[in-house]
């Protein structure tokens, strides 16, 4: 199988999709990475448009800050602690 990249300065690729571990990879050209602004580990949000797979750069929200997170949270709808049972394993804690 085989993937066509466009882009639209008309710069195109075809890439293989491949085995990767139990998944399956495409890897980019790193002139289609510099093309679309993309950087390593960057993450994407993948979709389909028919059978089109779409690769859409995933934007930080750099406005969300703690507070805004935690605006909806009251003393009414925050639970206590949660007991989980003993200590087991790596997470027993010697105090």
């Amino acid at each position: 199988m085989y993937i066509l990249v466009y882009m639209t300065n008309k710069t195109v690729a075809t890439q293989s999709l491949q085995k990767w571990g139990n998944s399956a990879g495409v890897r980019l050209p790193q002139k289609i990475i510099k093309a679309a602004k993309l950087s390593l580990n960057q993450e994407l949000i993948v979709s389909l448009n028919g059978n089109s797979i779409i690769l859409t750069p995933l934007q930080p929200n750099r406005d969300l800050t703690l507070e805004k997170m935690l605006i909806g949270v009251t003393p009414e709808n925050v639970h206590g602690e949660i007991d989980w049972g003993a200590d087991v394993g790596a997470e027993i804690i010697n105090d």
